[in-house]
């Protein structure tokens, strides 16, 4: 049971993120802050784990990836 949830889970982030690695690297990063004591942006339960918490938080829209422009990196260089 817990199994098919987390497919619907990544089924639903995937909808929101398209891009695998992309998702891979957010939920990736998502879990190592959680797993350092990251308050979670939604109620987590006794038996979830940090994935499920961070997949369930990318499919509500709590959390999504940001990109840089690479004009943005070098803004301080005048």
């Amino acid at each position: 049971m817990a199994f098919e949830k987390k497919t619907a889970l990544i089924e639903k982030a995937m909808e929101l993120i398209d891009n695998k690695p992309t998702l891979i690297n957010l939920i990736a990063r998502r879990v190592r802050q959680l797993n350092k004591n990251a308050r979670p942006l939604v109620e987590k339960h006794e038996s979830e784990d940090n994935i499920t918490v961070a997949l369930r938080e990318i499919a509500e829209g709590k959390i999504y990836p940001v990109f840089k422009k690479k004009n943005d990196q070098n803004t301080n260089d005048e």
